[in-house]
């Protein structure tokens, strides 16, 4: 196997096809949807150069194996695995993951990043990646786990929004000040002009698969982002959240609905969206909207000490 480097958009559209070929080939259990890759690159990472923190490994036909994203500000890492690899060993899958800790902990050494944890994650059901991680030293936590959840897209309500209030796709970059507003107070985070216009002109990111809701005043209320797996016809949503200033309205159900009738329309046949268990809002919200939970996600932590023994 020769690692290298990410080299941007080319990349890009290799790791979702890898991503759609794994998913068809082997399931869903521990793969990224291929929409989540950009985001997890181009968002996840917006404040950093990607091609220092993407690696990609190839076979000698130049076909990918596996690739990792190092995240030295929050001190983990996401390998990603071509699973049907598995069938002949699991050693290639713990080098990865052996590489990634010791390039992560370099990185944070190097940053002077403070934290006693470096963390990954697995699918719960995962139980090749799950011995591996352990084997690893690596520690399962009952906390701060995700869950995917799915819906079939035959049968969509209608969009039903309070009186004044519009949905409509982005406009690009002429609004990503508005855009990046509405983003920081969905979430709590740190969004400027600046960032989300990166985000907006970054390979994979289109602003007809951005739907916002408008207040009659015009503010910006809601968004999600949508994302289309053309190979296994499902569309995720990553991510959704509403404006505090508007919230209890229905605007979050109303933007997703928005959202899966544009993805049935462009062929897909599900709909897909990851989200925290703690959140207290978004599993009655989605379960409600008819998503039913199928994986869940549990993070790993393991000591920054022991990743240098």
């Amino acid at each position: 196997m020769k690692r290298r480097r990410f080299a941007g958009s080319e990349d890009l559209d290799r790791l979702q096809d890898f991503s759609s070929r794994c998913i068809k080939e082997n399931g869903r259990t521990g793969m990224l949807h291929p929409g989540e890759i950009p985001h997890h690159i181009y968002n996840g990472l917006r404040h950093e150069d990607p091609t220092e923190l993407v690696y990609l490994w190839e076979d000698d036909a130049g076909v990918i194996r596996a690739w990792t994203l190092l995240d030295p500000r929050r001190a983990g890492h996401d390998p990603q695995f071509d699973t049907s690899m598995r069938q002949s060993s699991l050693e290639f899958e713990a080098e990865v993951n052996i590489w990634s800790e010791e390039a992560l902990g370099t990185l944070m050494n190097q940053r002077a990043i403070d934290s006693a944890f470096i963390e990954t994650d697995a699918y719960e059901d995962d139980t090749e990646r799950i011995g591996m991680l352990e084997s690893l030293g690596w520690e399962a936590q009952s906390t701060e786990t995700l869950m995917l959840s799915r819906r079939s897209l035959d049968e969509l309500r209608p969009v039903e929004l309070p009186a004044g209030y519009t949905v409509r796709t982005g406009r690009g970059v002429e609004e990503a000040g508005r855009v990046a507003e509405l983003h920081a107070a969905g979430f709590g985070s740190s969004w400027t002009p600046e960032l989300y216009a990166r985000v907006m002109t970054s390979p994979g990111y289109s602003a007809d698969r951005e739907f916002l809701v408008e207040a009659p005043n015009g503010d910006l209320a809601a968004f999600c982002v949508t994302w289309p797996d053309v190979v296994n016809r499902v569309g995720m949503f990553e991510p959704v959240a509403v404006h505090p200033d508007h919230r209890r309205l229905g605007l979050g159900r109303s933007v997703m609905r928005a959202g899966m009738a544009a993805m049935r329309s462009w062929g897909m046949r599900f709909a897909e969206v990851m989200y925290e268990t703690d959140n207290a809002g978004s599993g009655p919200l989605y379960r409600d909207e008819g998503f039913v939970p199928t994986h869940k996600v549990v993070l790993f932590r393991k000591p920054v000490a022991a990743t240098a023994e």
